[in-house]
């Protein structure tokens, strides 16, 4: 798994109290409905950002921040796939 798919599923994962596995199986759901609320999400976000060394926030559409699968591809677009 590459670098950013890693660390945004890390992040999710531990907020959402959910064993890794689990979340890549359940990435297509409704964030709101795996348990994140909006402060939740800024908690990753923040995770991420730290965790990639980010030159800036990530700020996403909120497109990407309907789904584990839709914030991954977010912050690829930010970050790169490494």
């Amino acid at each position: 798994m590459p670098a950013v798919d890693q660390t945004v599923y890390e992040a999710l994962a531990r907020h959402l109290s959910l064993p890794l596995a689990e979340l890549v199986r359940r990435q297509d759901e409704d964030l709101g409905a795996l348990g994140l609320d909006s402060h939740g999400l800024m908690r990753v976000l923040l995770d991420v950002e730290k965790a990639l060394q980010l030159p800036e926030s990530l700020e996403l559409a909120d497109a990407a921040l309907a789904t584990p699968a839709t914030l991954l591809a977010g912050v690829r677009a930010v970050a790169g796939p490494t």
